[in-house]
């Protein structure tokens, strides 16, 4: 059995998400309740969250590109997790749901600085042929600090009588402890002679395969709204709010125990294989929430969505690696991501609407009728430019 392998690098921005998501998922799971509790409806709640994607996935691309032209990412990891560390907190202060809009645009412009140069600094430190096996790691990494989150939060609400603005307080420390991480890593210096080499039929179709890759994940995307309104649907079923952070370290459970299986098994057969699979998958999975009706549904259903995320987030990153020459990854990566975020707009808007106007069962169909659609564009789509490519 080949000897698995880490780099310095993966492995301290593995415990930067760690600590990062510990800080975030501190709060996340209580965010919807708290929205509603300040007179926020299901319509409102997709609009914040929708707004909050799109703004600040228009940066994306931007800091990217600059990334890139700098040559530079340790810079905008820095200053992109230390934006997010310090702008949760403010929900401690927040009396108005418009408060809580302006706290997560601050938290997720934090994620659009780091994010695209965070995925090429780890694309650049390992080897080729183990992207999905380093990414997956990183994932894993990211989804136990989202496990401690809520454990985190279910402990300080248990001693503080339900004080969920002390929550909101206290995930400033895990966010500092992240910041102190950065510090130990290094600036990659590592080109890929074969991106390089690359001749430039087989350059054409991975740029076409890179634009059919995005434009499914866009329309997918459309039906893939905000986690927050399957926090609403258990609630919906009769999940009470005390077990809120429970479903959700339930959730995540899943999500760091596939996503290094999955990143493994993405470098044995091939990232496209996944991509395929978890579109049918993800639809499968959002037809059966909107006809749940009990909680042991919902709890089944929680743990199998946490698979979809091995299924996808890792292995995106990797055949994104794949696909785009080293030293243009962190505005591919900045693309895909704001393409992502300015779709979620739409994406939580409808939802929210069509919950509000016709009951969830219909806005899960809604979502579930999105990602057969992206399932279709990107097997065709790849048909065609593999062909026009022959």
């Amino acid at each position: 059995m080949r000897k698995i392998k880490i780099s310095k690098n993966v492995f301290i921005l593995g415990l930067v998400s760690l600590f990062t998501d510990l800080s975030s998922e501190m709060i996340y799971p209580l965010i919807p309740e708290f929205l509603t509790n300040l007179g926020a409806n299901k319509f409102v709640i997709g609009i914040i969250e929708g707004v909050v994607e799109a703004i600040a996935s228009g940066f994306r691309t931007i800091f990217g590109k600059i990334s890139d032209k700098l040559r530079r990412r340790k810079m905008f990891i820095f200053i992109g997790y230390g934006l997010s560390s310090f702008s949760k907190p403010l929900l401690f202060f927040a009396n108005l749901w418009q408060t809580v809009l302006f706290v997560r645009i601050a938290d997720r412009m934090g994620k659009a600085i780091r994010t695209p140069a965070r995925d090429a600094l780890i694309s650049t430190s390992i080897e080729p042929a183990e992207k999905g096996k380093a990414f997956g790691f990183h994932r894993a990494m990211d989804r136990i600090g989202a496990i401690g989150g809520p454990i985190l939060a279910m402990l300080i609400l248990s001693l503080s009588g339900n004080n969920v603005r002390l929550v909101f307080l206290l995930s400033i420390i895990p966010g500092i402890l992240s910041i102190i991480f950065i510090n130990f890593t290094k600036e990659s210096k590592k080109m890929e002679e074969s991106n390089r080499q690359v001749d430039q039929k087989r350059k054409n179709f991975r740029d076409n395969a890179f634009v059919i890759f995005f434009i499914s994940i866009v329309v997918f995307t459309l039906g893939n709204s905000s986690n927050a309104f399957l926090i609403l649907k258990a609630q919906e079923v009769g999940l009470p709010l005390k077990l809120v952070p429970l479903i959700w370290i339930f959730y995540n459970v899943f999500c760091t125990v596939s996503s290094p299986v999955f990143g493994v098994l993405s470098d044995n057969t091939g990232p496209r294989r996944m991509i395929i699979i978890s579109f049918i998958y993800y639809s499968l999975i959002y037809f059966l929430f909107a006809f749940a009706t009990s909680l042991w549904q919902i709890w089944a259903l929680f743990g199998a969505y946490g698979i979809y995320y091995g299924l996808t987030d890792g292995i995106f990153r990797a055949y994104i690696a794949d696909l785009v020459e080293e030293d243009k990854r962190a505005t591919a990566y900045g693309i895909f991501n704001t393409g992502i975020g300015l779709a979620l707009l739409p994406a939580s808007i409808l939802f929210g609407w069509i919950w509000d106007a016709f009951g969830s069962k219909y806005a899960f169909l809604v979502s579930s009728a999105f990602s057969m659609i992206g399932f279709f564009i990107f097997v065709i789509g790849l048909k065609i430019t593999k062909y026009s490519n022959s």
